[in-house]
């Protein structure tokens, strides 16, 4: 995936996107972080804005009930191609996240990406050497994006984990996102939405599960719940879920 900028290179960062901060963790162990995206602004006919609603979030990941590989089709993309590829972190019911508000979800994704100026927008032929950004954001945020903006559906496969490998995977995803990557460089097979997931993955998972750099059907999402599926990490190549896109 690159993205194209139609000559938008001199404009501000996008409003919709946020690098998650540390804010430390609290006494019971909880991540406490910073630019975490809520919500995304809706117009009053319900079309989102380009602005997201950021603010903290407290993360228990003792608490992460089950973890999906989420793939989003470019519908209006020939074959869906080739897609965007991220983490959805599902919580238990007691353990929301939560922040200094009020306000919980049951979910969180991470969602490595292009980071965007204004007015930037995906296509499969594009710009290179364009600076990656870790956005961490509520499971219902997540939603919105993929619906609402996008207007992509999104599929979700529930990976086969332990309790100890879901927790493990997102303390290394949390870490991961608390980085600093204002250098980092996005590639679409190398350092990308899915190469990077693949690799958090491959970190929890046993030497026999691992899916190799540059193995079939792992550099491009739509693609790669075929590799997940050979090597274990998911039961069927068919989605557990699927949340449709509202009509354009």
């Amino acid at each position: 995936m690159i993205v194209k900028n139609n000559g938008f290179s001199n404009k501000p960062w996008s409003a919709i996107q946020s690098a998650a901060t540390d804010l430390g963790k609290t006494e019971d162990g909880r991540y406490h972080v910073d630019g975490f995206r809520w919500d995304i602004v809706n117009n009053e006919d319900g079309s989102a804005q380009e602005l997201g609603v950021f603010g903290d979030a407290y993360i228990k990941p003792e608490g992460v009930k089950d973890v999906f590989l989420a793939i989003k089709p470019f519908t209006d993309k020939p074959g869906g191609y080739p897609g965007h590829a991220q983490l959805h972190f599902e919580m238990q019911p007691d353990s929301p996240v939560t922040d200094g508000k009020g306000n919980q979800d049951h979910g969180l994704v991470l969602s490595v990406e292009v980071h965007f100026k204004q007015g930037e927008f995906w296509d499969p032929v594009g710009q290179e050497n364009q600076p990656t950004l870790y956005q961490l954001g509520s499971w219902t945020d997540a939603i919105e994006k993929a619906g609402v903006v996008h207007h992509y559906p999104l599929e979700l496969y529930k990976l086969d984990l332990n309790q100890q490998q879901k927790e493990s995977l997102l303390r290394e995803r949390l870490d991961a996102a608390l980085q600093d990557h204002t250098q980092d460089v996005y590639h679409p097979t190398t350092n990308s939405c899915l190469s990077t997931l693949i690799a958090a993955v491959n970190k929890v998972t046993p030497a026999s599960q691992n899916i190799p750099k540059g193995a079939p059907n792992s550099t491009v999402p739509v693609w790669c719940p075929k590799a997940f599926k050979k090597y274990r990490l998911i039961d069927s190549t068919q989605p557990d879920l699927v949340i449709p896109a509202p009509p354009r």
